[in-house]
């Protein structure tokens, strides 16, 4: 499968890339990865500074969680994608 866009600029999937998980296009850092960290407290711009990411990347992650709470959810209950 190609590369997949999403309704969100920076967020694709990639069937390569922890079997088709929504991840921010360009890097391995899934959306669940950003979130986990927003989640425990840690702010936008240090989540940028941790995966060397952009403010209008990190903040897109968090815009899709928003939209798609339930998928993303569901990765991180399942960390069905090991190896990350």
């Amino acid at each position: 499968m190609p590369i997949e866009r999403t309704a969100h600029p920076y967020i694709v999937r990639d069937s390569a890339i922890y079997g088709g998980e929504p991840i921010i296009e360009g890097t391995r850092t899934g959306v669940r990865h950003v979130i986990l960290l927003f989640q425990s407290g840690k702010d936008p711009e240090e989540i940028a500074r941790i995966h060397r990411l952009s403010l209008a990347q990190v903040y897109d992650a968090i815009s899709y969680f928003y939209d798609n709470e339930e998928e993303i959810e569901r990765y991180i209950r399942n960390q069905s994608w090991d190896g990350d």
